[in-house]
């Protein structure tokens, strides 16, 4: 099982860009894109608490999911 971030969905679906999530929450566009393209080695909580936060995310379940499959799309 694998925790798939749900970043790049979320942008699509509120309409901005990777850029724009970078200016509202502080967090680096590089970082931003890693997330969105679920390439990650580890998680930093305090920029998943910016990026909710920016995207006003009221659960976490909004943000991230498990995945059985070891493939992970977004």
């Amino acid at each position: 099982m694998k925790l798939k971030i749900l970043l790049k969905r979320l942008l699509k679906e509120k309409g901005m860009t990777q850029l724009e999530l970078s200016y509202l929450s502080s967090v680096p566009q590089s970082k931003i894109s890693m997330l969105c393209n679920n390439n990650y080695q580890e998680l930093n909580i305090a920029n998943l608490e910016k990026i909710a936060t920016a995207l006003n995310i009221k659960t976490i379940s909004e943000l991230m999911e498990f995945s059985k499959d070891d493939h992970l799309e977004s």
